[in-house]
């Protein structure tokens, strides 16, 4: 009896997604995906993460700097289609700290670190980090992330249950390497990719020169190049081919003005390289 509940079970498994990614179709891209929570429940995860980082980082108190960053945070988000404008929380916070980075929650709810701030060499610059957060948002890669992680972890528990006991550890530890190499790091990269299109999308119906993120990926690999893993280990692509792939999307919008006003991303867009 046991035996079939489990066959039942992984066969729900395996079947499921098909079903899900057939229904759900991600915003501005229009491919399939596979997401296993709804929006407000992704919005409840931001609303938490938020207060949580708020309770224990220390936010920029320079009220000249701060401002700067919510009115080009502003712009962007009245740019928006208003679907996207009212789906979300839109707000930015300015963390102090010197690190060069920035994270967007699920609610939409974008924190940047001072040091990015600072690295920033103008207005446009800073509109493509926050324009490239906002995106995150609205392609859900968020609700992705977990649903493919939830996926992958759930699969790999049935089949963890089918090995003996004295095996399930090195036999664990493999599989989660091959999920995380072959499976989850990939598809992040993919998540990139579509933030990066998404994002020029955004700043360019602000009225924000797209050819900042040119300059700003060239700086980006002048200071950072050097430190960067392999590709094949990394969630983000490699910052000379992100270059090269940048100025070829920065390109075709700018011959493509139609694409920036419908919020949509053509096909053949998603496959330059």
């Amino acid at each position: 009896m046991a035996g079939k509940k489990w066959r039942f079970l992984l066969a729900a498994l395996v079947a499921a997604p098909a079903f899900l990614v057939s229904c759900a179709q991600k915003p501005v891209v229009g491919e399939p995906t596979l997401v296993l929570i709804s929006h407000s429940q992704e919005v409840r995860l931001g609303d938490e993460a938020a207060k949580e980082i708020l309770k224990t980082e220390r936010l920029v108190e320079d009220p000249e700097l701060v401002k700067r960053v919510e009115t080009i945070f502003e712009r962007l988000v009245q740019s928006l289609p208003p679907e996207y404008k009212s789906a979300y929380k839109w707000r930015v916070f300015v963390l102090d700290k010197p690190e060069v980075n920035a994270f967007a929650l699920p609610n939409g709810n974008i924190f940047v670190y001072k040091g990015l701030v600072d690295f920033v060499e103008s207005d446009d610059e800073l509109a493509v980090v926050l324009g490239h957060e906002m995106a995150h948002v609205i392609l859900r890669h968020a609700a992705e992330k977990i649903s493919y992680a939830t996926l992958a972890e759930l699969t790999g528990y049935l089949l963890l249950s089918r090995i003996p006991p004295s095996q399930q550890r090195i036999a664990a530890d493999l599989y989660a390497l091959g999920v995380n190499v072959a499976f989850l790091l990939p598809y992040s990269r993919k998540q990139e990719k579509e933030a990066d299109i998404v994002g020029l999308l955004i700043v360019m119906r602000a009225g924000y020169d797209p050819e900042a993120a040119v300059s700003l990926w060239e700086k980006m690999l002048q200071k950072f190049g050097s430190q960067e893993p392999p590709e094949w280990l990394s969630t983000h692509p490699a910052s000379k081919r992100r270059l090269e792939y940048v100025k070829k999307v920065v390109q075709y919008l700018k011959e493509h003005p139609e694409v920036v006003k419908q919020f949509k991303i053509p096909k053949e867009l998603l496959e330059l390289e």
